[in-house]
């Protein structure tokens, strides 16, 4: 039995290891980012298809994007405050872009596919400048694709939420190390949508963490602020400044309706699978994340992570798109790469990274959100339709 278990074993770490191997030939091609990024973003339209039939540019969602386009101080109080769309008021990113393209709705939904795609191009230039391995790079990056984060840019093009620009945006924040651009970056995403301002916390933890080694990451190397870590609370400062500006001069505000504490009755008996869908396999990571730093004494940074996880859950029960709202904790993912790489051999990141990938693919491309209902829920994959088009076929021929 030893015997057999061994061999099992070796076979196992042989096909691993060509895996690793065929990976890492590939990446050393020069153009491999941006190979990876559209064989990853068709995989994710396989999986998950876009609802094309459903767009509509006429609807009361572009009509409100091109009122706060031509008037982007419009306060839209005309609209219900009780509809999702009075929330609109101050994400302006997109409605400015609009205005300064002079792009149709059609696109700014090509322009959000664009988004997408630089989504995964640059969380793979990111993550393999942090972890300077492509292999673990390419099943991070893979993970992340099937995580609505990874597939919103191209899947949301009904509702126009734009979480594809912000994710973009948050992502592209840290990536860059020269403060300007960080700056921007972080604004754009901030004005995208409010969860975004929320998740540039974590763009800031990731910036004061990137740089330290082993045995740095105690409070004080954490707090200490850098001039990355200052960019982006600059990018808050100004963002709030901003809106201040607004409410006062304008009368803009955002209606408190479907957003607060007492939505949480309504949504914690879905907030189970909610939580899932927000990292999936990177649940493993943050998990491996918190013993390591319990078992280092890296208490700091552990509560930092743990509280990330808390106020994205709570605010994510706050509104009835559970998932959508929860995937801005992904951002962590990164921070998590991070501090594994100093504490953990290359061949267990590799490891944990494709089992986390492994997972995000065969988890279902749900959207969690209790006033829908399953067809809304779940996205079709184009195996699914293929297989109902054969299931009609063969019925109709059965006598």
């Amino acid at each position: 039995m030893k015997r057999n278990s061994s061999n099992y074993s070796m076979a196992e770490a042989l096909t691993l290891d060509r895996v690793y191997g065929w990976i890492d030939r590939r990446a050393a091609m020069r153009f491999y980012p941006y190979v990876l990024g559209l064989l990853l973003m068709l995989s994710s339209l396989t999986l998950a298809i876009p609802s094309f039939r459903a767009f509509d540019a006429n609807s009361e969602i572009w009509k409100t994007v091109v009122l706060k386009s031509n008037e982007p101080t419009h306060s839209l109080t005309h609209i219900d405050p009780y509809s999702w769309l009075a929330k609109k008021v101050f994400r302006l990113t997109v409605p400015v872009i609009m205005r300064i393209t002079h792009l149709p709705p059609v696109g700014i939904v090509a322009l959000q596919f664009l988004m997408g795609y630089l989504t995964i191009v640059f969380s793979f230039k990111l993550t393999q400048r942090v972890l300077k391995d492509a292999v673990t790079a390419t099943f991070i990056t893979a993970g992340i694709v099937f995580l609505y984060f990874g597939r919103a840019a191209f899947y949301d093009v009904v509702f126009m939420w734009f979480d594809g620009f912000a994710y973009c945006f948050l992502i592209l924040a840290m990536y860059y190390r020269h403060s300007l651009l960080i700056f921007l970056f972080a604004f754009a995403a901030a004005w995208t949508d409010e969860r975004a301002l929320i998740a540039l916390a974590l763009v800031l933890f990731f910036h004061q963490v990137s740089d330290l080694e082993r045995g740095q990451f105690g409070l004080g190397n954490i707090l200490r602020p850098n001039r990355r870590g200052v960019a982006v609370l600059a990018a808050m400062a100004a963002y709030f400044g901003l809106r201040y500006f607004l409410s006062a001069q304008y009368g803009m505000h955002t209606p408190s309706t479907g957003a607060n504490l007492s939505i949480l009755h309504r949504t914690m008996p879905s907030m189970t699978m909610g939580v899932w869908t927000f990292l999936e396999g990177y649940w493993l990571m943050f998990l491996m994340v918190m013993g390591v730093a319990l078992h280092n004494k890296n208490y700091f940074f552990g509560i930092v992570c743990l509280l990330a996880v808390i106020v994205l859950t709570v605010v994510s029960g706050c509104v009835m798109d559970i998932t959508r709202s929860g995937a801005y904790l992904v951002p962590a993912v990164f921070a998590f790469a991070v501090y594994l790489h100093h504490h953990w051999k290359p061949e267990n990141m590799r490891l944990l990274a494709a089992v986390a990938f492994v997972t995000c693919l065969l988890s279902p491309p749900l959207i969690v959100c209790p006033d829908w209902n399953i067809e809304m829920s779940v996205q079709y994959s184009v195996f699914g339709l293929l297989l109902r088009e054969l299931f009609s076929f063969f019925v109709q021929k059965t006598p």
